[in-house]
């Protein structure tokens, strides 16, 4: 350093950033070289958890799309806001003296439960008949309030309404708004696919037009698959996103192919509105009680003084987590942003994602992590506009083992390399299988990884893998060379270059 004083101005060069760009490892440079990706597309850190500087930096302050990586800032946020057993109680409410008769009115409040699947709303109206309330003939109202109205409409990001992925977040929204359907291909080849969904809608009807074929199934096992959505009455032009022209009944028609060597496969659809989702599954499993329904459904307020007729908790935050980052569950995430919004704030202003982002921000802030070029859309990474630099992920990865009482149930949130989740058969390597903890991010153009690893002495680094660019998609060789790079080379920097701070291996806690 040099400090140069010149006319009562002091002038000090600044010190060398931690995250100044180094050379890349020759076997990253070669596969590089071989997906056709020039380095200035590709953002990678590789840090040791307690070390002082990156063993690894390339490109690091860049901003670049993390695709569905962001979904670490959301869980940082969740987590360190509410700790890991947070749940969300959905409760059936009704005014005192009406409950026994079955006159109503009932009311259903959304509090934003982004666990509230089919099994548990039929067994929170289970709770209602078991109680001895068989007839319901007064209204039914689902309260909504607690979320404002979406941002966004599910086709805003791709044009694919219908693909469970899409779905907008709701306050009341069970088995998110998503019907799942299971396709097998025929024992013979021309057979049509065996195609049925796991919960049968009255008002969904499917037109299988669709035939088995020979041969290897492909890496997107659905690719000779094709779908169109219909209104149920002659005469419609398919329809691209979901409205109310679809909830009088719809017309899943599916054409196309499948090799018989995919097995058995699931794909999931959004067909309905949200109204008429609650509607259909309400209908369907009251009936399926025994119970009759001759009232009416409709969205309203909900006194909050109401009492509690029945009641279903949800899973633990961290159960939440593994689905979220695991799955790369989109519908999880954005929830949980506007749940971060509804957290103590006044109950009559409804969250938004832009309250949501603010308190994510202010959470980040408030633990000295400071993002300044950040960019949070939704909280799922399902846009075209997320933004974050690998220096400061790599933060985020660094501070939740080193600082905060959650590290261990955070990575326990992430996929496990070559073992479950999106990364269950992502690498080649048998030697990264089980030794790496990662979420990764897909769109077009974007290619994403960040985690955890063991290093070739066995010690835990956090790893940040951004690329951003139309040779993005062809990086899946360049990430597999990182993490055998960080297997089978990286160490701890010799003596004097570390902290006093112990090094952290395997398998020891992470805190």
């Amino acid at each position: 350093m040099w400090i140069l004083v010149w006319g009562g101005i002091s002038c000090a060069s600044p010190e060398p950033s931690p995250y100044a760009s180094q050379e890349l490892p020759q076997t990253l440079r070669q596969a590089l070289s071989q997906a056709g990706v020039p380095a200035s597309e590709v953002s990678v850190v590789v840090w040791g958890i307690n070390e002082p500087r990156p063993r690894l930096a390339w490109e690091a302050q860049t901003p670049r799309n993390p695709a569905s990586v962001m979904k670490l800032v959301t869980t940082l946020a969740a987590l360190e806001n509410w700790g890991p057993a947070k749940t969300w109680r959905t409760e059936v409410r009704v005014p005192r003296l009406e409950a026994q008769r079955g006159q109503g009115p009932f009311g259903v409040i959304g509090v934003g439960d982004p666990g509230l699947t089919l099994e548990r709303w039929q067994e929170l109206w289970r709770q209602v008949y078991q109680q001895g309330v068989h007839q319901l003939s007064g209204p039914i109202r689902f309260d909504q309030g607690g979320f404002s109205p979406p941002e966004s409409s599910p086709e805003t990001f791709d044009q694919e309404g219908f693909r469970a992925y899409n779905v907008v977040p709701h306050a009341l929204q069970v088995g998110q708004q998503t019907q799942w359907w299971f396709f097998r291909p025929g024992k013979r080849v021309d057979e049509p696919l065996r195609i049925w969904p796991e919960f049968p809608f009255p008002r969904i009807m499917l037109r299988n037009r669709t035939h088995t074929v020979s041969g290897p199934c492909p890496a997107l096992w659905r690719s000779g698959l094709h779908y169109a959505i219909r209104a149920k009455f002659p005469g419609q032009a398919p329809i691209s996103h979901p409205d109310g022209r679809l909830d009088t009944g719809v017309i899943l028609e599916l054409t196309g192919t499948m090799p018989q060597d995919c097995g058995v496969q699931v794909m999931g659809f959004s067909l309905l509105t949200n109204p008429a989702y609650l509607d259909s599954s309400f209908r369907t499993l009251w009936r399926e009680l025994g119970g009759t329904f001759t009232g009416t459904l409709k969205q309203g307020a909900v006194p909050s003084d109401w009492p509690v007729l029945a009641s279903s908790e949800s899973p633990a935050l961290i159960e939440l987590l593994m689905q979220m980052n695991k799955n790369s569950n989109n519908v999880v995430a954005r929830t949980l942003l506007l749940d971060l919004a509804m957290d103590g704030s006044n109950a009559a202003n409804a969250a938004t994602e832009l309250s949501g982002r603010a308190k994510v921000f202010r959470i980040l802030a408030e633990r000295g992590l400071d993002f300044p070029e950040m960019v949070l859309e939704n909280g799922a990474g399902l846009s075209r506009k997320a933004r974050i630099s690998a220096e400061h992920l790599a933060h985020l990865l660094l501070w939740m083992q080193e600082k905060s009482l959650y590290g261990n149930e955070f990575m326990a949130t992430l996929p496990l390399v070559n073992v479950d989740g999106t990364l269950r058969h992502s690498f080649a390597d048998p030697r990264l299988r089980a030794r790496f903890h990662l979420k990764s991010g897909t769109l077009d153009g974007v290619k994403a990884l960040a985690g955890y690893g063991l290093d070739a002495q066995d010690h835990w680094v956090a790893v940040v893998f951004l690329a951003n660019g139309t040779g993005a998609e062809g990086t899946v060789a360049v990430q597999e060379a990182l993490l055998r790079w960080i297997r089978t080379e990286s160490k701890i920097p010799q003596s004097g270059t570390v902290s006093d701070t112990k090094i952290l291996s395997a398998p020891n806690p992470l805190r």
